[in-house]
């Protein structure tokens, strides 16, 4: 069995490892395992079985450099899995919304005020989740923002975009809605018939950049919600 204090040293090993805490929570108990296979049925020592369970991963907690801002020292396992995160949560995004796109761009063609309506209901949905989310679960939220100094989760930052398109709904494509959405179908309307002469297409970016955005930050939403909770569960975390 491993004991409080040295369970409390592999903590402290990781702590430094800049890990957010879901993470290093799974690390540890992966680690755990490892020294208790070797101590119980390898009959090792502690010392011992924590410096070859530390070989075993040091090429995954090694520190590199991380592609983004602020830019900082990560672990490699840690940079691998925010990349399969990423890809994951966009490809799931663009599940859903590729055919919103194809859907309302197709109509366009046929009804104006079906797709006016369509857009209408899908920016109320939206704009009212930013509101419900900083009333219901500004907890979380609070947590999600570059202020926050705790590495809770690999899905903490990407969560604020939820919020933060639906907040950008809300004041880019709810307010003036039917003025903007004139200026989108103009838009539209002008590449049909190729008429590029007065053409903008920052209405149509705007009409759709946001919703994605919002999609993107959804599923990051969903995922932090629950590690949340499950760290409650385990390790009695507060927010």
């Amino acid at each position: 069995m491993i004991t409080k204090e040295q369970k409390q040293k592999i903590i402290y090993d990781l702590l430094a490892k800049n890990l957010p805490l879901d993470l290093l929570v799974e690390i540890k108990d992966h680690m755990e395992e490892q020294l208790e296979h070797k101590i119980d049925f390898e009959n090792k020592s502690f010392e011992v079985a924590y410096e070859e369970v530390k070989k075993s991963w040091e090429k995954d907690l090694r520190m590199v450099y991380a592609f983004r801002l602020p830019r900082k020292k990560i672990t490699i396992l840690h940079k691998k899995i925010n990349h399969k995160t990423e890809k994951e949560i966009l490809l799931k995004s663009l599940k859903y919304f590729l055919p919103f796109l194809a859907i309302t761009l197709l109509l366009s063609l046929y009804s104006k005020e079906l797709t006016q309506n369509i857009f209408l209901v899908v920016y109320s949905i939206i704009g009212t989740s930013g509101i419900v989310t900083a009333f219901y679960f500004n907890n979380i939220l609070k947590t999600s923002g570059q202020s926050e100094k705790r590495n809770i989760s690999i899905y903490q930052r990407g969560s604020f975009l939820f919020y933060f398109g639906g907040l950008y709904v809300f004041i880019f494509n709810l307010v003036d809605f039917y003025e903007r959405f004139d200026r989108f179908y103009r838009a539209i309307s002008d590449i049909y018939f190729l008429d590029f002469k007065n053409f903008e297409f920052f209405p149509i970016f705007s009409t759709y950049i946001f919703v994605f955005l919002w999609l993107f930050g959804l599923f990051y939403f969903l995922n932090y919600r629950k590690t949340i909770k499950e760290l409650q569960q385990k390790i009695n975390l507060k927010l």
